[in-house]
Order: structure tokens, then sequence, then C-alpha cells
């Protein structure tokens, strides 16, 4: 006899297969959604649309609001997206004003809330949470209620800044009622929400770094099938969110994030260590060539502060190495800055054209936290700049105190991926001074 799934549509079997490797949440409402619970009042889930194709296996934007509406009460969660990339199927704010306007009025009878589902038809049913109606937002003052936008680049981690922005707005959403959710989301809900989510669990519910990973991995997803955040650069990040709870008191911690806006860097020396170990090749008619970028205003882009090329090679005779430095007097004006690193033919330009994808990383940091942890200064007050400008004054000509080293296997490669294609050294230190 075979099978019958008659509450089963062909979106949510594709929803169903699509979600596979999540640890999805089963809920009672007759809703296909690929949603799940970190905690009672954290969620996360991929991105919401409105549009098909991919209304066939991704979250329905409509569906979503009602399930967020019936299950936990009207105003009683919010969505955090952290989304900046954008798509022709991605939700606007004004898709989401006209479905809570849709959903505002109950079209069925008293004894329950009925709405229209974009992918299941009329459907009616009892909120867990009450009765009541979502008002219809007025734009965009009252919609600020229901989504905040803190969106920056996929693969990659968030401004530091922005990332306590986020947690704090949360916790302060979140600590007003009991009853409150947080609904996060990128695109995935993997790295940029698995970022924020380990991040919240450090400042408010007292994990470790270690279990917070553990957490968000065993809640989101299915055991042995994805690892959670793994991305370096975002682990990076999370390291110095570690570093900021400890090193200071709650009291104090406004008094460092102002230091770290405050702070401004000068890029002094890129040193590259064993330049092409496993090629053939010489600095006559190639180069490694050295990027920074910063965010966009938007954060949705990169804008370009430095381009050099390595082009002497040098013998280091006390680690019997080649070693090959590029001198830079770059100003930084923003802490969070993304080196990279690629290959480049110089006398050929259809060669230089192929050859610039067969190498492809970089890294993120924070300038002000790697200063922080290059200081062996104990004090309390070791986090100001006054006191890390002292230090490095103490230091010859200030050059020998910041400096940042990783390794080629340590850098990100393209989307984040640990591929990286050819390698181009053995590692690479970077220096700079604090202004």
């Amino acid at each position: 006899m075979p099978l019958s799934f008659p509450n089963w549509t062909p979106e949510s079997v594709i929803r169903t297969i699509y979600s596979s490797p999540i640890n999805v949440h089963k809920n009672d409402l007759g809703l296909t959604l690929e949603l799940s619970y970190i905690t009672q009042q954290l969620i996360v889930c991929s991105y919401p649309v409105v549009k098909y194709p991919k209304l066939l296996y991704r979250n329905s934007l409509s569906d979503l609001v009602s399930y967020l509406t019936l299950y936990h009460g009207p105003g009683n969660w919010k969505i955090y997206n952290f989304k900046v990339e954008q798509g022709s199927a991605d939700y606007s704010d004004e898709n989401l004003a006209s479905v809570l306007s849709q959903q505002s009025s109950p079209v069925g009878g008293s004894d329950g809330c009925s709405f229209a589902s974009s992918s299941h038809g009329s459907w009616s049913i009892s909120s867990p949470r009450g009765q009541s109606a979502v008002s219809s937002p007025d734009l965009p003052a009252e919609l600020s209620n229901f989504i905040q936008r803190y969106g920056w680049l996929d693969h990659s981690p968030p401004p530091f800044l922005l990332l306590q922005q986020i947690l704090d707005d949360m916790h302060e959403y979140l600590s007003q009622d009991p009853n409150r959710v947080a609904l996060m989301h990128c695109k995935m809900g993997k790295g940029r929400s698995g970022s924020v989510v380990i991040a919240y669990l450090m400042k408010f519910m007292n994990c470790s770094l270690r279990e917070s990973r553990d957490i968000f991995m065993n809640n989101r997803f299915r055991a042995g099938i994805i690892r959670g955040v793994t991305i370096r650069s975002q682990l990076r990040y999370l390291a110095y969110h570690e570093l900021f709870l400890h090193i200071g008191r709650p009291l104090e911690r406004p008094e460092i994030l102002t230091e770290i806006a405050r702070s401004r860097f000068k890029v002094t020396e890129v040193i590259i260590m064993n330049p092409f170990p496993h090629l053939n090749l010489d600095f006559k008619n190639c180069c490694i060539i050295v990027k920074m970028h910063v965010y966009n205003r938007s954060r949705n882009g990169l804008f370009e502060v430095l381009e050099a090329e390595c082009n002497d090679l040098l013998f280091d005779g006390r680690l019997h190495k080649r070693t090959t430095s590029i001198s830079v007097d770059t100003c930084v004006l923003k802490s969070d800055v993304r080196f990279s690193f690629g290959l480049r033919f110089k006398n050929n330009e259809f060669i230089d054209n192929i050859t610039q994808k067969t190498s492809l990383s970089h890294c993120w940091l924070n300038l002000y936290w790697e200063t922080l942890i290059c200081s062996r200064n104990e004090s309390l007050t070791s986090y100001t700049l006054e006191e890390l400008r002292s230090e490095q004054g103490r230091c010859r000509d200030g050059k020998s105190f910041a400096l940042f080293t990783i390794k080629w296997d340590d850098l990100d490669g393209a989307k984040g991926m640990l591929g990286k294609g050819v390698k181009l050294f053995e590692s690479v230190t970077l220096r700079w001074q604090l202004l």
C-alpha cells in the first residue's frame, strides 16, 4: 500500500529535504518551517523569502510571521536580519509590513486566529499565546518593533562594535519579557547568525566560548553533519569577544568600546616568510599582491585602503628561509581590517587573468584587540589608548610593539572555505603603529 501524506504539499516535501542537515523544530501549527531553538528565547533560521522559485525550499515570510505570532504571541517576537546581500526573492520592510497588515484582522470566528498562508492555503488554529491580533505597523517607526537589520558580508565576522550593538539591542528586548523571542537569520543561519548567538551566550548567559559553540552546533545542526561556526576569522572575533568580557568589569565595557571607536592606526610593514615554497617561481616574472580593505558604510562591500606588491627577495640567515617584505605608510581609521593575498604575473596579461583565481586567501582582524594582545602591561587600565601609546613609545621606534603573524594554513579561503589554492607563502607578519 503506498504511503500517504495528506497534509504535505510539494513545497513542504522540498523544504524537508533541503533542511535535512538542520535540527528543525517541529511545530503543531501545520507549517513547514526550517527553524531551530537554540534557547527558549533565541531562534535561528535561514532567510525567509516572498517569491518563487525560492519559496519551494526556503521559509515563507508569511508562514514565519504566522508561526511567531500564533506560537509566541503578538508583540513577543522580533526578527534580526544579518543578511546584507539582496536577492530578487528577499523580503523588504514593505513586504513585512504587508504581511503584518494582512494578518492584523482575524478572518475566522472568535474561537481562533485565521491567517492566509502563502503555501498552505487558508487555515485556522488557536494561538498558544492568546488570540489578540497584530496591529498594522506604520513605516518605519513601528516596524522597528518587529525587525532590525544589522547585515554584513557573508563568510565574514561582524565589525566588533556592531557585534556589541546587536547583543545589547537583543538583550534589552528579551529582558523586558521572558515570553519574548529573537529570531535571527542570515543566509543559511550558520556563520553570521551563529557568531551572534555564541557571543550572546557568552555575554549574557555566562557560557564559555567552547560551551557556546557546542550549544549552537548541537541545537542548530544534526549530529555529525555540520560543525557550526568554522570560519577562522569569525572564530578570531569570538576570541576578541571573550577577551573583551574578561579584561574589564561590566561597568568598564562602555569605556573599552569608546577606546575602540577612537583608535586609529598606521600599517607600516608586511613581511612574508618563504614565498612560493612549492613553486619554481621568482619575482622577475611574478609577485605576491597584498591588499587591505575595510567595510564600506553600508557593510555590503569593501573599501580598498592598500594595494602593494612584494618584489624583492631576501634570505634570512637566522631562520634559513627566504623572505620578502613591503614597507608601507597607510593610515587606517577603523580597527576592523581585511588583508588579502594573491598571485600576479607581470609580463603576460592573459596568464595574469587566469592565475589571479588560482590563489585566494585572506583574514580579518581587529587592530585594537591585536594591539592589546601584544601589550605586556598588566595594569587595570591597560586597555586605554593612553597606556597603549605609552607602551608603544617605550619600544624602539614603536616598530617592535604591535604585530600579527598568521600561517598560510590558518587563512580563510574563498567564501570562508579551507581551500585557498596555490600556496603563496608559509606565514605573513603584519606590523602597525597606534596613532
